[in-house]
C-alpha cells in the first residue's frame, strides 16, 4: 500500500478536480492521473468516469474517504507521539472571526507568546466560510471561527454558544423590527456580504417583507458600532461585542425575536493535520483563557 495514492485521491475529492490536486501537492497533473491508474489497479475498481469535460468520483472513490481519514488521523497520532515533547517552534497559521479576534482572543495570544515565545505566529481576521475553506485546503493551521455548517473533515472544539443582538443609539424611536410586511427608513451598518450574523438578519427582513434604506458596509466592528452611537443606523452583532456599551446607555437593544438566535464559536483544525507542540499549547492557551 502506497500512502501517497490514497492522499492523492483524497486531495483530488477534497479540491475538485485532478488539476486543482496537482497544483496543491507541488507535482504535475499526469502523476495524479499516474497515481490514481495505480491505485485503480491495486484494488480492482474504477475510481474516476469521465463525465463531459469533467472527472466525476465513483461510489467506490467516495466510499474510501472515511477509512483514508481513519488512516491519516493514525498517522498524525505517531508523528504527534514523537513530537509531543519537543519545543515549540515554527510558524503556526491561524485565522480569526473579527468579533472574535476583538473580543476573546487578546488574553489567549498574551498566554501563548509566554509559553512559546520561539513560535512565529500568522495571524488573520477572516470571514468565517473562508476560514472553513482554509482549513480544508490545509493554507491554515487552526481556525477559530462562528460554526458554519458541518464538515466531515474538520474537528472542531466548541467554545459557547453567542447570542446576538439588534442594537441601535437611544435617539432612535419608533422603529419595531417584530412587525412584518413595512419599510423602516434606517440603515443596516455591518461589515462584508459573507458575515454570518449579516446573512442572518437580512434572512429576518426577508421572512418578515421588511425593507430598510441601505445598508453600510464598514470594516471593523468598532467602526460600527460608533456609527450606530451616532444614530446613523443599526447594528445586528453578538451580545458579548456591545454588552459594555448597552450598560453603559451608549446602545439600546431593539427586540427583534422572542428567542435570540445564537452562534457556536468554535476551534477547528483538519482532521488529516499533525497536533504539533504549537498547535497544542495555542489550544490550550484558549481553554484556559476562553474557560476562565
Amino acid at each position: 500500500m502506497d500512502l501517497r495514492r490514497l492522499l492523492t485521491l483524497r486531495t483530488i475529492l477534497e479540491e475538485g478536480s485532478f488539476a486543482k490536486a496537482a497544483s496543491k501537492l507541488c507535482c504535475t497533473q499526469s502523476t495524479v492521473t499516474f497515481q490514481i491508474r495505480q491505485l485503480e489497479a491495486e484494488y480492482g475498481v474504477q475510481l474516476f468516469e469521465k463525465i463531459g469535460r469533467r472527472m466525476v468520483p465513483t461510489d467506490a472513490a467516495r466510499n474510501m474517504m472515511p477509512y483514508i481519514d481513519v488512516m491519516m488521523v493514525a498517522i498524525n497520532g505517531i508523528k504527534q507521539a514523537v513530537q509531543q515533547h519537543a519545543e515549540p517552534e515554527g510558524e503556526l497559521r491561524i485565522a480569526v472571526g473579527e468579533t472574535l479576534l476583538s473580543y476573546k482572543i487578546p488574553q489567549v495570544l498574551k498566554s501563548f507568546k509566554k509559553r512559546a515565545p520561539n513560535v512565529l505566529l500568522s495571524l488573520q481576521s477572516q470571514n468565517c466560510y473562508t476560514i472553513r475553506d482554509s482549513l480544508l485546503a490545509n493554507e491554515i493551521d487552526l481556525g477559530i471561527f462562528y460554526r458554519v455548517g458541518k464538515d466531515a473533515s474538520l474537528i472542531t472544539e466548541n467554545y459557547g454558544e453567542h447570542p446576538l443582538v439588534l442594537v441601535a443609539s437611544p435617539e432612535l424611536t419608533l422603529v419595531d423590527f417584530t412587525r412584518g410586511n413595512q419599510h423602516i427608513p434606517v440603515s443596516f451598518i455591518i461589515n462584508e456580504k459573507q458575515c454570518v450574523f449579516r446573512l442572518m438578519f437580512e434572512s429576518v427582513l426577508r421572512q418578515r417583507k421588511i425593507t430598510i434604506d441601505s445598508t453600510i458596509e464598514l470594516i471593523s466592528i468598532e467602526s460600527i458600532k460608533q456609527c450606530v452611537m451616532a444614530n446613523t443606523g443599526v447594528t445586528y452583532l453578538p451580545r458579548f461585542t456591545v454588552e459594555k456599551d448597552l450598560r453603559a446607555g451608549l446602545l439600546q437593544e431593539l427586540p427583534l425575536s422572542p428567542v435570540p438566535e445564537t452562534l457556536s464559536a468554535v476551534c477547528a483544525h483538519h482532521s488529516g493535520k499533525v497536533i504539533t507542540p504549537a498547535m497544542g499549547l495555542f489550544i490550550q492557551s484558549l481553554r484556559e483563557s476562553l474557560d476562565a
